[in-house]
């Protein structure tokens, strides 16, 4: 009769390809996990302050390295590797101190003056211009109107509730040496540089590019397929209701 009550000895040769195997998926977990603190990584929107060019639930791509090397889970920069431009969508560390990073459009650089008038934006005293697409009412019976607003050449569309209270009128502020001044795209719900004021070009932790694939809030409805792989929409008419 088999004695069943010891443990199955592993012999020496697979004990050392178990190890060989452990040690192998750190490396390899190490490697990814330094990746995307160096080089890219993707981060999850909770909010609207960026609609209609994110949505709450969009996981948006982020090249980490557009501006600056860093040291690996650290804030220690070692190497610049870009300049911010005017219309950059940006991710940005928390200004309130939170572990939730921001995700804001990069509107004014070092030494610009800019100045919101009547939800006219202006910089270095020049207005940029919008086109506006007629007012829609939403489902919840809201006033919105989607505008498509040129920086530097550059087109992203904007958001605006005008019948909700907001801040409209702004400025003029100069941006200071090595800071930004960041905003929402969504106007007139965002908490932005008007609210925080300007942020270190340090704290800029890279830059978005598009919508890597993104979940509805509403956990129960499932993926919005159409939001898969997806650069950011450039002007108000490509907005979907």
């Amino acid at each position: 009769m088999c004695d069943t009550s010891r443990p199955m000895a592993i012999s020496p040769e697979k004990r050392k390809q178990i190890l060989k195997d452990i040690r192998q998926l750190v490396l390899m977990a190490a490697v990814i996990l330094t990746g995307r603190s160096v080089l890219a990584d993707w981060y999850v929107v909770p909010t609207g302050s960026m609609k209609p060019t994110i949505l709450e639930g969009d996981r948006v791509f982020v090249w980490k390295s557009a501006y600056q090397i860093r040291l690996p889970f650290s804030k220690v920069r070692l190497m610049k590797t870009g300049v911010p431009r005017r219309g950059d969508v940006v991710v940005v560390r928390n200004p309130d101190g939170g572990s939730v990073p921001f995700v804001k459009r990069l509107i004014g650089l070092p030494g610009d003056v800019v100045e919101l008038r009547n939800e006219a934006l202006l910089v270095n005293g020049k207005p940029q211009k919008v086109e506006f697409l007629p007012p829609r009412t939403l489902e919840d019976g809201e006033i919105e109107i989607l505008g498509t607003e040129g920086l530097d050449g550059r087109t992203h569309p904007i958001r605006i509730l005008p019948e909700k209270p907001a801040l409209r009128n702004f400025g003029p502020i100069t941006v200071p040496e090595g800071e930004v001044f960041l905003m929402g795209d969504n106007r007139d719900e965002s908490r932005d540089a008007r609210f925080f004021g300007t942020r270190p070009v340090i704290d800029l932790l890279g830059r978005a590019v598009g919508v890597m694939w993104s979940w509805n809030p509403a956990f129960t409805q499932g993926p919005r397929l159409s939001r898969f792989g997806r650069a950011f929409i450039t002007s108000a008419d490509k907005a979907k209701p």
